[in-house]
């Protein structure tokens, strides 16, 4: 996609803040959904490349919104697996629209948890690309301020020595959109309860 090609773009308060708080509090189980209480599940790693042989677990909760399957054809198709992907949808028609992306499929969307560590220094999460065999990009959403920066990378294949094309920091309201094959990564949080929601779309 030209419009997003060995891009990053970060915007802030795409949408207003009452939809913003919306999405804290459902998400922080403050708030009701449509008659749904939020639920997380526990992961034991949030870097979702499979190519990676040695990983660096890093534990966190999750939850699932959207995601691909393979068809008979050997195609590829996202499919909502939760009622609370509606709550996202406006934030992704926005965001897009940043970019005059009048068009796009959903492949996958989540959102992850994560807790500070007993760390001394922040350590960095496992460079990965979200899907290595289909072209996307991807959409970040900080649902609150926190520590725990994303880093996004040049390098496009796996390397010894990543070197930072951009780095960001969580900040509630802040979308991040980025060529889904530049490998990326987080640093772990020390301070704050690390919360975002994070779409692959094409």
């Amino acid at each position: 996609m030209k419009a997003i090609e060995n891009k990053v773009f970060v915007f802030d308060n795409i949408i207003d803040i009452q939809y913003q708080e919306n999405i804290k509090n459902i998400l922080m189980g403050e708030q009701i959904y449509n008659g749904h209480e939020f639920s997380w599940y526990f992961t034991d790693d949030v870097t979702l490349d499979s190519n990676i042989q040695t990983r660096q677990k890093r534990p966190a909760l999750v939850h699932n919104y959207y995601k691909k399957f393979i068809t008979n054809r050997g195609n590829h198709i996202g499919q909502p697996v939760s009622q609370f992907h509606q709550l996202f949808v406006e934030l992704i028609t926005q965001s897009c629209y940043r970019l005059n992306l009048n068009q796009v499929n959903v492949i996958q969307g989540r959102s992850f948890l994560q807790f500070p560590l007993n760390l001394k220094n922040y350590d960095v999460d496992t460079p990965h690309i979200d899907l290595s065999t289909i072209d996307h990009f991807v959409m970040l959403y900080y649902v609150c301020d926190s520590d725990g920066d994303t880093i996004i990378y040049n390098e496009k294949d796996i390397s010894d020595q990543y070197t930072i094309k951009e780095k960001v920091t969580p900040k509630q309201g802040r979308v991040v959109l980025f060529d889904g094959s530049l490998y990326h990564t987080a640093e772990q949080p020390l301070n704050n309860n690390r919360c975002i929601v994070n779409y692959d779309l094409e």
